[in-house]
């Protein structure tokens, strides 16, 4: 299992929270999606410094902790945070338990603004029927037939497609090239893309710290198009209000994984997770 940096995964996290959006083959179901909500312990490759900053910024306790403490400290309450936001009670109630009530809630919402009836479905047909709608509306929107085919196959085709196409607005040649080999090289350009119309320096500094400036430069726009006070106040703790506050804004504002967040995951395995 690659590891990934701290920001990737919380960012990642956020994004499978506030949107169903996997292209899983088959079986998609709760379970699933907890279980990769809640790979932790030993795959996350935690910056002890950012921890520390993101658990202050959101008001935990750092003094005696340790990394792997913290870590799992944030993401409670990231979650709990979320739920709170969708009224969902979390009182006594198991971590587990209440990112599958998240998932309910989230998997509702998109099913309706999707035209799917959701009565008297279980969650995993649910799940499995806006999979298959999204996936499906995806191929169209990219000229893709859908008639005949499985969905384990439609979601790679469409997946290599919206790569391809990525690559081609970055001038990426695809030739030959196998989709992870070419998600790492256009996230890599994106990157250096966002820096450059961000002014954000890439001298001396390695993908991760050129991603992470990038990253913060967003949070800060993004805090600001939402007329949210920046004065004395972190990166982290902006992300946190704009999570807490604005959530459905976040992926208007580029600070999660959309659309073509498949690469976004393929790569962040490979370069996030590197230390500085």
């Amino acid at each position: 299992m690659r590891k990934i940096s701290f920001i990737c995964a919380i960012t990642l996290l956020l994004g499978l929270l506030g949107s169903f959006q996997a292209f899983a083959a088959g079986d998609v179901s709760v379970k699933q999606d907890s279980k990769e909500l809640h790979k932790h312990k030993g795959h996350f490759n935690h910056d002890p410094e950012m921890l520390k900053k993101q658990a202050e910024a959101m008001g935990i306790e750092t003094e005696g902790k340790d990394t792997e403490t913290l870590a799992k400290e944030v993401k409670e309450t990231m979650i709990k945070k979320r739920a709170k936001m969708l009224g969902i009670e979390t009182a006594g109630k198991e971590l587990d338990d209440i990112v599958k009530e998240i998932h309910q809630v989230q998997l509702t919402k998109e099913a309706k603004e999707l035209g799917i009836s959701t009565e008297g479905k279980e969650l995993k047909a649910l799940a499995k029927e806006v999979f298959e709608t999204r996936l499906k509306n995806e191929a169209k929107e990219l000229g893709i037939p859908t008639e005949g085919k499985e969905l384990k196959d439609l979601a790679k085709e469409v997946r290599e497609t919206e790569l391809k196409r990525a690559a081609k607005e970055l001038g990426i040649s695809t030739e030959g090239k196998e989709l992870k080999l070419l998600a790492k090289e256009v996230h890599e350009a994106q990157i250096k893309k966002d820096a450059k119309e961000l002014g954000v320096s890439v001298d001396n500094k390695n993908l991760h710290q050129v991603a992470h400036e990038v990253w913060k430069k967003k949070v800060f726009q993004g805090a600001e198009k939402l007329g949210l006070k920046t004065e004395g106040k972190s990166s982290f703790e902006l992300f946190e209000e704009i999570m807490t506050n604005h959530a459905d804004k976040a992926k208007e504002l580029n600070l999660i994984p959309h659309k073509r967040g498949m690469f976004h995951f393929f790569s962040c395995s490979e370069d996030l997770g590197k230390n500085k």
